[in-house]
């Protein structure tokens, strides 16, 4: 009998699983490859060798680090190194300098806190989300200038209003006070945290109201603000409400002088016991540092109070975005499925209340607890949690949300791992919580909500172990990277728009392993830095490397090596600067075209110190 073979045009399905091997019924077989290492696979069929890594430098003190990419605009993009208790700066292929030092900024994360930052950026601020730190946030001054500080929140978030018999009572209106509870409330973890008392008017007027006598002396409350009747003499009021936020002014027969607001809140400054504490007064939204009149001395004690949220027994959010001009926080691990939206327009201010500019509270409610543990924006906001998949909108059409109008959807169950979820064109791209598999979440029209697909079906063999950490390359090709718990770098081409979705690995020469990836944008393509951990002369140390360009016209510049440099400039036979790869035997490439060990060639005009990556293509037979 004849043997016959198909023909195999194309490999835009990339390397499949071994599972798929003899399922010649399968659309796509006649696309895919047994084997595809070191190779990228192209939407038009093709493929071609993955380029080779050029290396920009270590990390400091040869450190575990994490890679964040910053983009400050296009032409100006930093690959953010984040160490143990630091930050340096890495763009345009090498370290951000200043007077020729290394530019570094101090931080409070440990190792282990590094991969499991969260973190969002509006133009030349980055803000940082960590469970055990407050949050914080770096602000770039100038192009070799940066600060890091943790976030002074204006006024919030707060935990809901007090609903047990603790009271409190200041000892002051202003200035440094010191805040008694009736019963043991606080700890030493406090420190650093609000408590907002509400007026209590119960021997005056709670609230304005129409045509009513007020006697002189007497204060009302009338839209969040307080003002006291200075007349002379009693008054009924006529329809109009004070709403003057300074001074004294007239409405009808009434003097109306505005106090305060009807809130006051203080920020805790040093622990005394579990029924006292020290605090600083703060400035409301009208710049007045200042508590209601009926918090002041054990008389005055008052159950009307608020702890805030971050801080204490509460921790801190682990999830962060941005979303209708407001910064979303999210998942302490006192309130795990709680979500802190700012001010619209003031993203550190969470003055409480029911205007629609207002800061937003809401709680998610769900018949099991959903850990928050991303965010990202999209059509809505989607809310990525430990179980399930959500979106937070004003409901339906464009309204946006507010306090008095947000809607929280459960749209998916796959639930999400600890790797920073991504958007890839219009879908969002996330590891599902046993980091084994890549989800594709996208809006779907017919079913007016979102939907997910499994990226790794074909090919599920080369997510096992689990996957670390992604990032999203969009120029020159669209390829999804991620890193393996090994320490191997895996490629998704992914363009669904040309029904590609091609999985391929990518080991790295001389036995090294990916610890950490990111993407900023670099002319006409993307450029992808990868931190790899390698032994060098009996050291455990860390490449900070970026990856060459996919294409170009001059062969001198074709690299297809790992860890290297190049020399270009006259002839020599010495070559300088390559302590990162003391005591290694490598490979020298020359312009003669032939390899050998370093250093027995004579060098000219081109040398490429090269630990070999190798591409590997099996078709499917």
């Amino acid at each position: 009998m004849a043997r016959v073979s198909t023909i195999v045009t194309n490999f835009q399905s990339g390397e499949f699983s071994p599972r798929l091997e003899g399922r010649i019924d399968l659309q796509k077989y006649a696309s895919g490859a047994q084997e595809l290492t070191n190779m990228l696979a192209f939407p038009q069929g093709g493929v071609t060798r993955r380029p080779g890594t050029y290396y920009a430098g270590a990390s400091k003190s040869g450190g575990k680090v994490r890679l964040i990419p910053f983009e400050f605009s296009d032409e100006q993009a930093y690959i953010l190194e984040v160490g143990a208790g630091y930050i340096r700066f890495f763009s345009d292929g090498g370290t951000v300098t200043s007077g020729g030092s290394p530019v570094e900024v101090s931080t409070s994360y440990s190792a282990t806190d590094i991969f499991e930052l969260n973190y969002t950026q509006s133009a030349d601020v980055i803000y940082f989300v960590h469970k055990d730190h407050p949050p914080a946030k770096m602000t770039r001054t100038t192009a070799t200038s940066f600060t890091f500080e943790d976030i002074d929140f204006v006024d919030g978030p707060y935990l809901d209003e007090n609903a047990t018999d603790i009271t409190l009572y200041s000892s002051a209106q202003t200035g440094t006070v010191t805040i008694t509870a009736s019963a043991d409330l606080f700890t030493s973890d406090d420190v650093g945290r609000y408590i907002r008392f509400r007026e209590l008017l119960e021997t005056h007027h709670d609230e304005w109201a129409a045509s009513t006598s007020y006697a002189d002396g007497e204060t009302v409350r009338y839209d969040g603000h307080v003002y006291e009747q200075v007349t002379g003499s009693t008054q009924t009021s006529g329809n109009t409400p004070p709403v003057h936020l300074s001074g004294t002014e007239t409405y009808g027969l009434i003097d109306w002088e505005y106090k305060h607001d009807d809130t006051g809140y203080v920020k805790i400054t040093a622990f005394t016991s579990a029924t006292e504490v020290t605090a600083v007064v703060q400035t409301d939204d009208q710049g007045v540092a200042v508590l209601p009149d009926h918090v002041i001395g054990a008389a005055d004690a008052t159950k009307r109070w608020s702890l805030g949220a971050f801080g204490g027994d509460q921790s801190y959010p682990r999830a962060i975005a941005f979303y209708e001009q407001r910064l979303f926080l999210a998942g302490t691990i006192g309130q795990p499925q709680t979500i802190f939206a700012s001010v619209t327009a003031d993203f550190e201010n969470h003055t409480p209340g029911t205007n629609d500019d207002d800061a937003i509270n809401v709680t998610i409610a769900s018949d099991t607890v959903n850990v928050i543990k991303h965010m990202i924006q999209g059509r809505f906001l989607q809310i990525l949690t430990s179980s399930s998949e959500f979106t937070l909108s004003g409901g339906t059409g464009s309204t946006p949300a507010s306090p008095t109008n947000v809607n929280v959807l459960r749209e998916t169950t796959f639930g999400s791992s600890d790797v920073r979820p991504l958007r890839a064109g219009s879908a969002t791209i996330l590891v599902q919580k046993g980091a084994e598999k890549v989800k594709e979440v996208s809006f779907n029209l017919d079913n007016d909500g979102l939907i997910g697909r499994d990226l790794t079906i074909l090919a599920e063999h080369l997510a096992r172990g689990g996957l670390t950490d992604m990032t999203w390359q969009q120029e020159p090709e669209l390829v999804l990277w991620f890193v393996r718990s090994d320490g191997v770098l895996v490629g998704l081409s992914y363009d669904p728009a040309n029904q590609t979705i091609g999985w391929h690995t990518h080991p790295l020469g001389g036995l090294a392993e990916v610890e950490s990836i990111a993407s900023i944008p670099s002319g006409p393509e993307d450029q992808v830095y990868l931190s790899v951990k390698r032994t060098i002369d009996g050291s455990t140390v860390r490449h900070i490397v970026y990856m060459k360009p996919i294409y170009f016209t001059d062969v001198e510049d074709a690299f297809y090596l790992d860890s290297g440099l190049t020399y270009d400039s006259t002839p020599t036979t010495t070559i300088t600067g390559l302590d990162h790869l003391e005591g290694e035997t490598v490979q020298v490439l020359a312009d003669t075209g032939y390899m050998m060990k370093y250093p027995a060639v004579t060098l000219h005009y081109r040398l490429q110190t090269v630990i070999l990556n190798i591409g590997i293509l099996t078709i499917i037979t």
